[in-house]
């Protein structure tokens, strides 16, 4: 089982003038991206939420699906796990017409990125963090492109579960919550 985005929340001095509404909606379309593109390529969602955490006396926002099982390709793993939440959380500000070199340093997804070169690694599949894929491997701009080009493809999806997320009465859904309010059948 792996739980995406347990990492340290979102209030640091990166954070510290963006309103609270405006973390909870790019978490949840974070959290949206990873379970929509996953469902999409065959991973089971156990639970998709936004929610509070305390680590060293510091409170704050953070996101968490939590997968049953995956399957797919190594690139749908680095595409699901690594790329997908900051991708959506990228087009939502361009949507909302708040994306600027500021607000795309904030969406900046490092965990996501490690736990998928770790999982790649673990399985001994190469990856480039710049330049050409290595044979029988990956390069991460090939994986962040993919990830934005199936986003752009089921953004109606994302969109309607990261609203539901929002809505939802304490932020949580569970997987077949949001694989129906997407749209996508098992």
């Amino acid at each position: 089982m792996y739980e995406l985005d347990e990492h340290t929340p979102y209030r640091h001095a990166r954070h510290q003038f963006t309103p609270l509404p405006l973390i909870q909606r790019g978490l949840a379309f974070h959290e949206a991206g990873h379970t929509v593109l996953g469902q999409l390529v065959g991973f089971t969602c156990e639970r998709v939420r936004i929610h509070t955490v305390t680590r060293d006396g510091v409170t704050g926002w953070t996101g968490a699906t939590t997968w049953a099982q995956s399957f797919g390709s190594y690139l749908d793993v680095a595409v699901v796990c690594g790329a997908a939440g900051q991708a959506a959380d990228l087009h939502q500000l361009a949507q909302d017409g708040r994306l600027t070199p500021e607000t795309a340093s904030l969406t900046a997804a490092d965990h996501d990125k490690e736990m998928a070169l770790s999982i790649l690694t673990a399985a001994g599949v190469p990856v480039s963090e710049a330049g050409p894929a290595p044979d029988g491997g990956l390069a991460w701009d090939h994986v962040m492109a993919t990830a934005q080009q199936r986003l752009d493809r089921e953004w109606n999806r994302i969109t309607a579960v990261a609203e539901a997320l929002l809505a939802a009465p304490d932020f949580t859904l569970t997987g077949a919550q949001a694989a129906q309010i997407a749209g996508i059948i098992a």
